[in-house]
């Protein structure tokens, strides 16, 4: 079914879909792909909900600042739109609580447990100058508090998909600022990782100061002519680029595609409201007394009959309506229709998650622990990927800074650990530990990092000396089993010649 929707540029076609449209054009989709031939208008269909609904939508082509023909082009050429695609995103995080909620769940996954790896070991290191970088990397790595900075640019990843920030950094202090997206753009990749350059033109005067002293460097040389281009890339090491799709340039918000299915939960909660007025609404039938004798003639005047309906209208509610009819037996009218038993904003907040890829058990538990664990290890994907750019972030900067050696590498990584395999990720490394393998990993799956677990190391055994003060209360299991135990023999007379050699060879032992 397609309606009309009228704005100010023409008209838009928007096609009314319903939850048995999607179960099969879900199937068809799902038998096309097994025949190697997908079919395109169902993988359509089945990501774009109708809009053709009687609401202020349809009047208006607005809910909050987001136009739906902005929405509908955006969304059909993202390489041009990528602006505004972000720009409706933003939007849709203040507007649209069930989009707010599906993107805070990437935000919030991530834990960053990292740990540190040494490799490429060549013959010849010095063990000394080993431990000391190891020491060195891993208090920086500590003040850059990195599980802070990281979790900074995971909020925004999800409903921008790309992070552009520049560091601020010295002796102590560690930083990362974020850069208005608008004014940036891709230029190059560096050991795997996005470049980006700056608009020195779009930056605002007043707001300069807010912007690191190289970046203000650069803007002065820019307004003073010394530098004859507005776009200046920072450099390298004074940059971070990280982009949830990491396949396109553009940028591309992870659930952007769920903007027609969010509206049309809007529209749904509208009608709703709007039947529930309906059905409460009720109109009373009036009967007017007529001359018998005469055709249609009433025995009240219309001036007499006007100033008792105007009486009883005082005396009623909103909801209640008065026809006024010529002969006709009163009775009330009720507009609530009993044969509609769908809960039309249930089933709008279904098609959220079902066009998501979500399970929709991670909010609400309704079904088994078993699929919502398979659902929550599918689209941490998404995470595991992220971490890979973050490893090769802090790669990069450890190559930079000229923490490696000749003689020896080291290698950043973070866990493929989230808030819901957390349980199952410890218990993997335990019991590699308790077989004498990675026992670093296991302190890391434990959110402790290298340089806290050689603190804790030195403040246990070497300042306070925990092992050998802190003694377990003596137990049946924790006393001294060396010497001999038993129970004492009881003192008896003499024995008999088969009972003295009982004793001797302590037959009733064995």
């Amino acid at each position: 079914m397609t309606n009309k929707l009228n704005d100010n540029s023409g008209y838009t076609d928007v096609v009314a879909y319903n939850r048995s449209d999607m179960m099969r054009d879900e199937e068809s989709f799902n038998k096309s792909i097994e025949k190697n031939s997908v079919d395109f208008s169902a993988f359509r269909r089945l990501m774009v909900n109708d809009l053709c609904m009687n609401s202020e939508i349809i009047e208006t082509g607005y809910i909050g600042n987001v136009k739906l023909e902005d929405a509908r082009d955006a969304l059909r050429w993202p390489r041009k739109n990528w602006q505004k695609l972000l720009d409706i995103s933003e939007q849709l995080m203040m507007i649209s609580p069930h989009y707010y909620r599906l993107n805070s769940l990437y935000s919030n996954m991530p834990l960053f447990c990292w740990g540190l790896d040494v490799y490429g070991v060549k013959d010849g290191y010095n063990a000394d100058t080993l431990k000391k970088k190891y020491n060195a990397l891993s208090a920086k790595l500590e003040d850059m508090n990195l599980k802070h900075e990281f979790s900074k640019i995971m909020k925004y990843l999800p409903y921008q998909d790309i992070y552009c920030g520049l560091i601020i950094e010295n002796d102590s202090d560690f930083f990362i600022q974020k850069i208005n997206h608008r004014i940036c753009k891709l230029h190059q990749v560096q050991d795997g990782l996005y470049n980006f350059k700056i608009n020195l033109a779009a930056i605002n005067t007043k707001e300069l100061d807010a912007y690191p002293d190289y970046v203000q460097d650069a803007y002065l040389d820019f307004i003073d002519g010394k530098s004859p281009h507005s776009w200046y890339m920072p450099p390298a090491e004074k940059q971070i680029c990280i982009k949830l799709n990491s396949q396109w340039t553009t940028p591309y918000p992870l659930l952007i595609g769920l903007v027609r299915d969010i509206l049309d939960l809007d529209v749904y909660k509208k009608l709703k409201l709007q039947s529930a007025r309906t059905d409460n609404y009720k109109a009373i039938l009036i009967e007017v007394p007529i001359d018998t004798t005469a055709v249609d003639k009433p025995l009240i005047t219309p001036e007499t009959l006007s100033l008792f309906a105007d009486m009883n209208r005082e005396n009623m509610s909103d909801d209640i309506g008065m026809i006024h009819t010529l002969g006709s037996g009163a009775e009330a009218v009720s507009f609530k229709d009993s044969s509609n038993t769908r809960n039309n904003v249930s089933d709008a907040v279904d098609e959220i998650y079902n066009a998501s890829g979500l399970s929709q058990e991670v909010f609400n538990s309704s079904g088994n622990a078993t699929s919502m664990t398979l659902s929550a290890e599918n689209f941490s994907g998404f995470i595991y990927g992220v971490y890979r750019q973050f490893e090769r972030w802090i790669n990069r900067y450890i190559k930079i800074n000229k923490f490696n050696s000749s003689k020896f590498k080291f290698y950043f990584y973070l866990l493929d650990e989230t808030i819901f395999n957390r349980d199952t990720v410890v218990k993997r490394y335990k019991e590699s530990a308790s077989m004498g393998i990675g026992i670093e990993k296991y302190l890391a799956s434990l959110e402790l990092t290298p340089s806290r677990v050689l603190g804790s190391y030195i403040v246990s055994n070497d300042i306070f000396d925990f092992h050998s003060n802190f003694i377990p209360l003596q137990t049946s299991y924790t006393m001294d089993t060396t010497s001999e135990g038993g129970r004492p023999q009881s003192e008896i007379g003499e024995l008999s010649d088969s009972g003295e050699d009982t004793r001797e060879n302590e037959k009733n032992d064995r």
